[in-house]
């Protein structure tokens, strides 16, 4: 069942059947603005429409639904990553992407084009009426499933372009359609693994950290503390949407029941291999 949007605009969604230590994080599926942010914004419908195109991962909401019946505890933005990106470091000086105007709080299009004029004030408006509400509620969520378990994985659930946008680092050729993206400290080998064995298994093409790396971990356990595993899971747009109008493909389903069949497997063979090394387990 789904919890109603917050004020700040996300919702968490329970289990549907009886819970399991798993958060899943969909950060990116939304393209609502509310009407005071947009007003700030410097595009015209037609220049917004074709960034929110080209950024938001559509359907990830949908694509990754079923992880409700999973056991996991859902964590949906349901505003655009263009009033604030919530999987971006709130400083832009510890951001990468602040480089290109996309930390927190974007201030470029995709191809460097302005997006929006802000100030330190304005923009500290938007980090506390947004950003700051989000990741409490993250963090909570973490807490609360640590606090009953003792563990908690986090499935940071994306989908990425076929084609290499402007902003963003790795501009090489021949994505592949699934891309594991691993933490040093908080994601274990074995379910990277176990994740790439089983996705190859349903056919995708899957890569580790390429084109995106890392995954997301709340700042409080963040390098500190390993009960927090954290995987983020990025499936190439191509395989279940038109990329140029975001509309699903007749094949969306298929795809979706793919990637469950895939995580199920890898988080049991995960959760048996970390058990057979006398370790605590990841489910």
């Amino acid at each position: 069942m789904a919890a109603g949007v917050e004020p700040a605009g996300f919702r968490i969604n329970t289990p549907s059947v009886g819970r399991r230590p798993i958060v899943a994080h969909v950060p990116h599926s939304s393209t609502r603005i509310p009407p005071e942010v947009r007003a700030r914004l410097l595009l015209d419908d037609a220049d917004l429409s074709r960034e929110l195109v080209s950024l938001t991962d559509w359907h990830t909401d949908r694509l990754y639904g079923w992880t409700a019946d999973l056991g996991a505890s859902l964590l949906v933005n349901g505003l655009s990553r263009l009033v604030i990106d919530p999987e971006r470091f709130a400083d832009d000086a510890d951001e990468p992407m602040a480089r290109v105007g996309q930390g927190a709080v974007y201030t470029r299009t995709t191809d460097g084009r302005p997006l929006r004029a802000l100030d330190a004030v304005g923009r500290q408006a938007l980090i506390d009426r947004y950003f700051v509400p989000y990741h409490a509620a993250l963090t909570a969520l973490v807490a609360e499933t640590l606090e009953t378990f003792g563990r908690c994985l986090v499935l940071d659930c994306h989908s990425f372009a076929t084609h290499p946008l402007p902003s963003e680092a790795d501009q090489r050729p021949g994505r592949p359609d699934i891309c594991l993206g691993t933490d040093a400290v908080h994601t274990p080998a074995a379910l990277t693994e176990a994740l790439r064995e089983s996705f190859s298994a349903e056919g995708f093409a899957v890569e580790r950290d390429r084109p995106f790396a890392g995954s997301l971990v709340p700042l409080r356990w963040y390098g500190r503390d390993r009960r927090v595993a954290s995987v983020m899971l990025e499936t190439r747009r191509g395989l279940y949407c038109d990329e140029a109008t975001g509309e699903p493909l007749p094949d969306f389903d298929r795809v979706a029941s793919a990637i469950e069949r895939g995580v199920r497997r890898a988080l049991e063979a995960a959760g048996l291999r970390q058990a057979g090394r006398r370790s605590p387990r990841l489910i």
